[in-house]
């Protein structure tokens, strides 16, 4: 058990008029700070959805033109290619070849030039067509050939 002791030598006796006055204070609203902070924060907030979807909306519409002209594009290019195969189709082509005074040709003659022939052209020329050269015989017997045909002796 505990006895508190006041000692009056210890502890000198306050007087009323040292002491100061204390007086109750109203304690201050705060809560229409916090309120306006809350309501200013969340129509920032919805600012900021709102301009977002805004932006969204924009480069959407962009998209869609972007798309819009492709479509277009590709469009323009089917109708150039089919404009392009009707051109070259044979009848235009024959209609414009005899618009512009060409017959068509009555018939292919092919003549056939004997070898000798072609060696001996080809010897003078100093060139060799692929069609002379291309039998199954060795470089040797076709120059032989040619110094016969061109010379007269082996």
């Amino acid at each position: 058990m505990a006895v508190a002791f006041r000692f009056s030598s210890v502890l000198a006796p306050r007087h009323e008029e040292s002491r100061p006055r204390l007086t109750v204070v109203p304690k201050e609203d705060r809560r229409y700070v916090v309120f306006a902070v809350a309501a200013a924060s969340v129509l920032l907030a919805m600012g900021l959805v709102v301009a977002v979807r805004a932006h969204m909306a924009q480069q959407q519409m962009k998209i869609d033109k972007l798309n819009y002209d492709i479509s277009r594009a590709r469009e323009h290019f089917d109708t150039l290619r089919a404009e392009r195969a009707s051109l070259q189709s044979p009848e235009v082509l024959t209609e414009q070849a005899r618009a512009m005074g060409m017959v068509p040709s009555q018939g292919v003659t092919i003549v056939n030039v004997p070898a000798g022939i072609a060696a001996e052209v080809a010897a003078t020329v100093g060139k060799v067509d692929a069609d002379v050269v291309a039998t199954s015989e060795s470089p040797l017997d076709e120059f032989g050939r040619l110094k016969k045909t061109v010379v007269g002796a082996p």
